[in-house]
């Protein structure tokens, strides 16, 4: 609960640091210079593919042996962990070392802006390793679910960043107030993070030792997270500096406007199974077959309802909000703004689903999917963009997302869902799915330029017809308002009680 409340938290600050202090960096960093720092900063990202996702891996691996109260296991996996997210940091500082000598070229970044991207680009390199290390020891705090704890460290650092990054704007540091953000989040959280998840093992007498048969069995997964990571990251990260070297750092600007806050509140839907992954192998650990399946189909349900009711808003909303937000010239088009919102709606499915067939451990074949998809939205980008300018850039993204909604979804349903189930789950499926094709063809001819005041009543009148659709047509969405009805109806009567 915990978890889930602080990720939205969490997504709040996001939305203030996302939406609100872009047009601060519009007016304080050179639109061609923001665009080239954009570029850069997908580079430095690749910095993390030496990472075969140990965090993820130790998360699931602590656990699950918690849910077993196993703590020899527990020590075993932390101390290999630990021991390999520590050789990952000095490599990923080599690594991205290595990598600013080519920077300029990789992303074609104009001569006039180098020396500051470039100075910029290894000051954040820092941030990005540090941050790297961070993951280990934060997820060794949500293994012990203290959701709450690990929500005020990473919420506090990231609040002192914004205020950081704020400060140093108004002061004209330029992009180095993005540099210097980095690496003040990075360092700040491994400090708090290594310093809480070492009282939590001394409080749970976890004894870390290192055990080189045990440390081999614990690397073997690596051999396909490690590919699928790598896969990942790229894929994840090469978008902007295709546009930027075949369209202009400029069009780098627009796409990641019109994009940023789609995938900004689709955090929303995310947060769902975010919130449940250090709970959900806990679950799958103790075998309570009825209760796993009314927890996954519940999951299925809410992933569905929510990145329907945001995907919907978007498709009819997000000229009128880019418009107002950073002005009409980074408008991308309302066919581009079509395949974005439809390429992220299959993209939270496919990812939230993800995240419950790793909680079950299915670890193995979630790299495969993502190595497939990755290497798939590679191989598609290039001639995509080169051929179709921006609508190819946008377009590419369906291709991993709709090879993550043809297998996750399958995979889920035959292994977990009886007959009822499965057309319960599939029955939501078709009713957003309608809901969202109402509002594709809605874009098309509703495109009018809504103030904010007349934004805001537009969007809260369309989410109300789209929950009363939902609520009309969804027998399961009736059961969860009858559920959430008579839970606040026990509250209450329980507080007349207790006066």
């Amino acid at each position: 609960m915990w978890n889930f409340i602080f990720l939205n938290v969490g997504f709040l600050i996001t939305l203030f640091n996302g939406l609100l202090i872009i047009p601060l960096y519009l007016h304080y960093i050179d639109t061609s210079l923001y665009g080239a720092w954009l570029a850069t900063g997908n580079i430095l990202t690749w910095i993390t593919i030496i990472d075969p996702g140990v965090a993820g891996v130790l998360l699931q691996r602590v656990s699950f042996s918690i849910g077993e109260n196993n703590k020899d296991e527990v020590g075993l996996a932390i101390t290999s962990g630990i021991v390999i997210s520590g050789s990952l940091f000095f490599l990923a500082l080599a690594f991205g070392y290595g990598l600013s000598f080519f920077l300029l070229d990789i992303a074609r970044i104009d001569p006039r802006y180098g020396g500051e991207i470039l100075s910029s680009f290894r000051i954040a390199m820092w941030g990005t390793a540090f941050s790297l290390l961070a993951d280990t020891f934060r997820n060794i705090i949500l293994a012990y679910q203290k959701t709450r704890l690990h929500g005020i460290m990473l919420y506090s650092v990231l609040i002192a960043g914004i205020l950081l990054n704020v400060t140093l704007l108004i002061l004209h540091s330029g992009v180095y107030a993005l540099a210097y953000t980095a690496l003040f989040k990075g360092f700040f959280t491994l400090l708090f993070a290594v310093f809480f998840a070492g009282r939590l093992l001394k409080q749970n007498r976890i004894r870390l030792k290192f055990n080189r048969r045990y440390f081999l069995s614990f690397s073997k997964i690596f051999s396909f997270t490690f590919t699928s990571s790598l896969f990942e990251t790229v894929a994840n990260n090469v978008d902007l500096i295709l546009v930027s070297r075949y369209l202009g750092s400029s069009s780098v600007t627009v796409l990641d406007l019109c994009r940023r806050p789609i995938r900004m509140v689709c955090s929303l839907a995310n947060n769902v199974t975010i919130s449940m992954l250090p709970s959900l192998p806990h679950l799958f650990g103790s075998g309570d077959q009825v209760k796993i399946k009314a927890t996954v189909i519940r999951v299925w349900h809410f992933i569905f309802w929510m990145s329907g009711l945001i995907i919907g808003g978007f498709l009819i909303f997000n000229h009128s909000f880019v418009s107002r937000w950073v002005g009409e010239r980074f408008w991308i088009g309302t066919t581009n703004n079509l395949l974005i919102c439809c390429s992220i709606f299959l993209w939270t499915v496919g990812y939230n689903l993800s995240n419950v067939t790793l909680s079950m451990g299915d670890l193995r074949n979630n790299a495969i999917v993502t190595i497939l998809r990755s290497f798939c939205y590679i191989a598609a980008l290039l001639p995509l963009v080169k051929g179709f300018g921006m609508m190819g850039a946008v377009a590419a993204f369906l291709v991993p997302s709709i090879i993550m909604v043809l297998y996750y979804p399958r995979k889920l349903t035959h292994t977990l869902f009886d007959r009822p189930l499965k057309q319960s789950a599939w029955k939501e499926v078709r009713l957003i799915l309608l809901l969202l094709v109402a509002s594709g063809i809605g874009s098309f001819y509703l495109r009018v330029d809504l103030s904010w005041p007349l934004l805001a009543a537009g969007s809260l009148g369309y989410g109300i017809l789209f929950v009363g659709l939902v609520a009309l047509f969804s027998p399961a969405f009736k059961k969860e308002i009858k559920g959430i009805l008579a839970a606040i109806g026990r509250n209450g009567r329980a507080r007349i009680v207790q006066t």
